[in-house]
């Protein structure tokens, strides 16, 4: 039986975040921090955790600011590098913990872009490798200029102003009752600030220029009917990116999350597979 351990850390400014581990029977094969959505928690994980744990990898989990169990204003952040400095700490504890083993980030969606500009604008130690899924480095449809320039106002009036992200549970999967789980589920917020859409439109421009400083092995990969993060940008920054080891693949017929998406045993194989690849 799995063994799991859970709890709280401060951040680098005290901000209290929220982790969980869960260890394999026996000695894990390599250890795998999952870095969670917008509006998202480590909760919502419990699919690919169980795989991997199957396959005999660890599982490392956190909510960082405002999000989840974390402590911090909702779906809100003062500037993109607190984001980057939750994630470095959280890196640590799992780096800590895996005892020399190697350890893997897998990241979706807003996390992805969480983790791309964390690999390709600091010196990160013992990142084995990273793992995409969705990556929000572009909206699907792009907002009119005139909604881009009142967030912009807005912000800099009532950065933290909680607004609608317009995000329906179904454009996340074809699963309904993943859609039904995610509805009821009171950790799940699809609300957004107006100082978050500012710094992560920033932090989107920032990571596809930083694609070429990525050297460690990628695996980019997304939903075909993603309507939430483009497709096409996924691919442009698997392109760009300077990775020597990279692979890129899109589920046809999947939307956002392929990691909770019907037919998401095959999306599992091939992370588990690429995982065991690089050991």
């Amino acid at each position: 039986m799995a063994r799991s351990d859970e709890g709280f850390f401060p951040g680098r400014d005290g901000t209290r975040l929220y982790w969980k581990s869960i260890l394999p029977d026996a000695e894990p094969r390599a250890h795998v921090a999952v870095v969670h959505g917008y509006g998202d928690h480590f909760g919502r994980y419990g699919f690919v955790t169980d795989a991997l744990l199957a396959d005999g990898f660890a599982v490392h989990g956190f909510d960082y600011r405002g999000h989840g169990k974390a402590d911090g204003r909702r779906a809100y952040c003062e500037k993109w590098p607190d984001y980057l400095e939750d994630l470095e700490v959280f890196w640590a504890r799992v780096r800590a913990v895996s005892e020399g083993k190697k350890a893997f980030v897998l990241a979706h969606s807003h996390g992805g872009l969480m983790s791309a500009t964390w690999a390709s604008s600091r010196q990160v130690e013992g990142l084995t490798g990273l793992v995409l899924s969705a990556p929000y480095l572009k909206l699907a449809i792009t907002p009119p200029a005139s909604k881009l320039m009142a967030a912009r106002a807005v912000g800099k009036l009532v950065p933290w102003l909680s607004i609608s992200s317009g995000l329906k549970v179904e454009d996340l999967t074809h699963d309904t009752d993943v859609q039904r789980a995610t509805r009821e589920d009171p950790l799940h917020q699809a609300i957004a600030t107006p100082r978050w859409f500012v710094e992560s439109t920033r932090a989107q421009g920032e990571a596809v220029l930083l694609a070429p400083k990525i050297q460690v092995p990628l695996f980019v990969l997304c939903g075909a009917e993603d309507g939430v993060a483009a497709p096409a940008a996924a691919r442009e920054y698997f392109e760009r990116a300077g990775s020597p080891d990279k692979k890129f693949k899109e589920y046809p017929g999947m939307r956002h999350e392929p990691l909770n998406e019907v037919g998401r045993a095959e999306v599992f194989r091939d992370i588990s597979g690429w995982i065991s690849a690089h050991l």
